[in-house]
């Protein structure tokens, strides 16, 4: 993710539409089961791929930014067949 992509996923994080809400929660059940999640100190879980908080990367409005590629099969479904390929 790049510094605009991260600045974006913040700002609709406090403020998601309803489908972006949806988004997120399934991305973030796909991350609650991964073992790239670590959390610090119980506190905010961050991507150990990336270092990403996970709390605020689920909500970002790019397709598939999981450094492991696993929100795929969720992602499909929100974004335009376009930005898939």
């Amino acid at each position: 993710m790049n510094f605009k992509e991260i600045i974006r996923a913040w700002s609709i994080s406090f403020n998601p539409t309803e489908s972006q809400k949806k988004l997120a929660e399934e991305r973030g059940k796909i991350c609650d089961e991964c073992s790239s999640k670590l959390s610090i100190a119980g506190i905010m879980p961050i991507c150990k791929e990336c270092g990403c908080p996970i709390g605020k990367k689920i909500f970002t409005d790019s397709y598939n930014p999981c450094s492991l590629k696993k929100w795929e099969k969720v992602d499909i479904d929100y974004f335009d067949e376009s930005k898939s390929n």
